[in-house]
């Protein structure tokens, strides 16, 4: 067997989740369309139908986050916005393309490289792709054994086909992704052909059933799918794949329900896909409004409340229904107020509770037999489930915070998109799948197992009053999730999102999500059990400040400040992160070793390997202060000396700290450490700096006093 082998090389990559809006998700690798899509560009036509077979590995140095300017349209009144959304970037991407194709077209293709007919691009577009080999290779099948394995060099996707016939050891078995590929038909409206794939880590040792190329580079050949899948009279079950974190919210909350139903979730789950049997999936629009309904007692102090404010105008389903739907499903068949079926229970009261509920339960089925009958005539399949024929268009009732009307503004969506009516009544679950919490929605999206994805969204739930703050949930789901890391892939562990929703008006939200990064993950494993355990009451600032990208230098600036100048800040008030770091440092008796800390910390997110500075530093400051102290003269001194030591750390001015440490070595005719003449430059500066001032100001103490500083697996922490 012969085939193509391509190289290619781009600084940059971003392969986006074609639903990935206001919260971007990315493949690690380009999917099977992306590169279609470079070849008929290099080749200088479009495609006309026909099929051949692709594998994809590659490779990157680091992701990192910027702001991209995403554009969007508003047709009714002709104006054009932007808005700056931080996307994952892939830097300095290298691919491992192979192609096995007919001979006619493999020698289309490999022309077409060779001589591309336009400069070629992938992702965004901003950076050309450089072509770095164009080679014919021979392939050959081979049956490895589990002594004969051989190490990924590349990062691959393998088809779930592929996947079967092979056997893996390293992180995991893999993240699945669903995969666009070839176009299903070449006349418009265009639907692509989808294909499972596992994503596969470099490093993974693997055996099998193998194809490699002449040079050892394992080959995992996807077969292109012509055929249309088609729901057939027999099939069982209606499956919905969890690929973006609102299929997932929605999968979330489905299972919430099934649960609440006493049903056992495990066995409606298959990685990242949701199947529901058909005979259960009928019942589920009355096992949700059981679940709406479920908590009696709170149904019923909610119905007595609204009665007592609004006599006959209170309506029980506004009351329990729509107050829960409102901000994810704005005037959708379950919200809007026009509807007959919420109209006429106005006013309705009664104190029998049963009644009133079976009324509400009647109602809100009522819409979702509404939901049902609004279809429109297309000719599309369904974007989200790539099996199903659409019925209809995802709009603002389908999912509130994300999407905007299609009459006025497509929401930085370039197309429709096409939605069946089980997907369009699965998204109504999402807002079960989502945990509120002061008047916001939390979410958290792992871009794997959708079991695992459930139970980090249980945790949010199920804390103590006492954690009801964001930063306290998401830091007991990113616990949780690093006690996991040995069966995760680092891409797992780069891609965890917490998505939050702050409702702004009637139909409008904004969405913010953040994610772990390699770097963050690192030191939390690292470093986490080490927090001074006198300090627990600004842990909630320091998951801030990490969690935002603040530096902890800034952190430790503040503490400091509040324990060197105490009286200063003794009339301190507010409740801003600032004033509580200060106040923390104020409540210090005395300083410890244990604030070194937060400098190994910052190191390790600034990736900086010289930590071996930090306690040189330290100790520097403290054989200082102990020279000092020896003699009454210059003992009056050293608080000066702190001072104008902290005003240059402050000011960042190198020049003047060193200007003032060499006064204060002469002061006791002791020379400066060569530590400072080695290591004090720009980018040691603060670690060094730091460290020193600590020593400087620390206190010696006996063991037990010691290990209530430090910290040792705390509760809180």
């Amino acid at each position: 067997m012969e085939c193509l082998r391509v190289k290619l090389y781009t600084p940059t990559g971003i392969f986006k989740n074609p639903l990935s809006i206001k919260g971007i998700e990315i493949y690690p690798l380009p999917p099977y369309s992306t590169i279609i899509g470079l070849i008929y560009r290099a080749m200088g036509r479009k495609w006309n139908g026909e099929y051949f077979q692709i594998s994809i590995q590659g490779d990157y140095q680091a992701i990192y986050r910027d702001y991209v300017w995403f554009k969007k349209h508003n047709f009714k009144d002709k104006e054009l916005s932007r808005l700056p959304l931080q996307v994952p970037i892939l830097y300095n991407l290298w691919l491992l393309i192979h192609i096995k194709a007919s001979e006619e077209l493999l020698n289309e293709i490999e022309n077409g490289l060779k001589e591309p007919k336009e400069l070629l691009f992938l992702s965004g577009g901003e950076y050309p792709v450089k072509v770095e080999e164009v080679k014919r290779v021979k392939c050959f099948e081979k049956r490895l054994s589990e002594e004969e394995t051989i190490t990924l060099n590349y990062n691959a996707y393998i088809p779930k086909e592929f996947k079967e016939k092979i056997s893996l050891s390293g992180t995991g078995e893999g993240v699945l992704f669903s995969l666009s590929y070839f176009y299903k038909n070449s006349q418009k409206p265009k639907t692509y052909s989808w294909i499972d794939a596992y994503y596969l880590q470099k490093g993974t040792e693997i055996c099998g059933s193998l194809i490699l190329d002449e040079d050892n580079n394992p080959v995992f050949l996807a077969e292109p799918t012509t055929k249309e899948i088609k729901k057939s009279e027999g099939e069982e079950y209606v499956r919905f794949y969890a690929g973006n974190w609102l299929m997932a919210s929605a999968c979330v909350g489905v299972l919430k329900v099934l649960e609440n139903a006493g049903e056992d979730i495990k066995k409606y789950v298959e990685e990242r896909t949701l199947k529901i049997p058909k005979s259960l999936w009928e019942n589920l629009p009355e096992l949700y409004a059981d679940y709406l309904l479920k908590d009696k007692e709170s149904v019923k102090r909610s119905l007595e409340d609204s009665y007592r404010q609004k006599a006959a105008d209170s309506n029980p389903y506004n009351t329990l229904i729509y107050s829960r739907l409102r901000d994810f499903h704005s005037n959708s068949p379950f919200t809007n107020q026009s509807h007959e079926y919420i109209k006429r229970l106005k006013g309705v009261y009664s104190e029998n509770l049963e009644e009133v509920l079976g009324k509400v339960k009647e109602s809100f089925l009522e819409a979702y037999k509404k939901l049902l009958a609004t279809t429109k005539d297309l000719s599309s399949i369904c974007f989200f489930c790539h099996e199903r024929h659409a019925k209809n268009y995802v709009d603002a009732t389908t999912f509130t915070p994300l999407f905007a009307s299609l009459e006025t503004v497509r929401n930085f969506i370039w197309d429709p998109i096409p939605i069946c009516k089980e997907c369009e009544f699965l998204l109504y679950f999402a807002s079960a799948g989502f945990y509120r919490y002061v008047g916001k929605y939390l979410f958290v999206y792992v871009p794997d197992d959708l079991l695992e994805t459930y139970r980090l969204n249980l945790i949010l739930s199920t804390e103590k009053e006492i954690e009801q703050e964001k930063l306290s949930k998401v830091w007991s789901v990113v616990r949780y999730v690093l006690d996991l890391e040995k069966q995760k892939s680092s891409w797992v562990l780069q891609n965890i999102y917490f998505v939050e929703i702050e409702m702004v008006g009637d139909a409008t939200a904004n969405i913010y999500s953040f994610h772990i990064s390699p770097n963050l993950a690192k030191a939390i494993r690292k470093l986490i059990d080490h927090y001074p355990k006198n300090l627990q009451d600004i842990f909630s600032e320091f998951l801030f400040y990490i969690y935002t990208g603040r530096s902890l230098y800034e952190f430790l600036f503040l503490m400091l400040s509040g324990f060197i100048r105490k009286e200063s800040y003794k009339k301190l008030q507010g409740g801003t992160i600032e004033s509580k770091i200060l106040q923390a440092g104020r409540n210090m008796k005395y300083i410890s070793q244990n604030l070194l800390f937060f400098i190994n910390f910052q190191e390790v997110l600034n990736m900086n390997e010289q930590k071996g500075y930090i306690d040189r530093a330290f100790w520097a400051g403290r054989e200082l202060k102990k020279l000092y102290k020896e003699n009454e003269s210059t003992q009056k001194k050293l608080e000066p000396l702190t001072y104008r030591l902290l005003e240059a750390i402050r000011r960042k001015d190198k020049e003047y700290f060193i200007h003032n440490l060499i006064r204060a070595y002469l002061e006791v005719e002791k020379e400066i450490p060569y530590l400072f003449k080695e290591a004090l430059d720009d980018k040691n500066f603060s670690m060094i700096a730091y460290a020193f001032l600590i020593g400087l100001n620390s206190e010696e103490k006996n063991k037990e006093e010691q290990a209530n500083d430090y910290g040792e697996n705390s509760e809180s922490a």
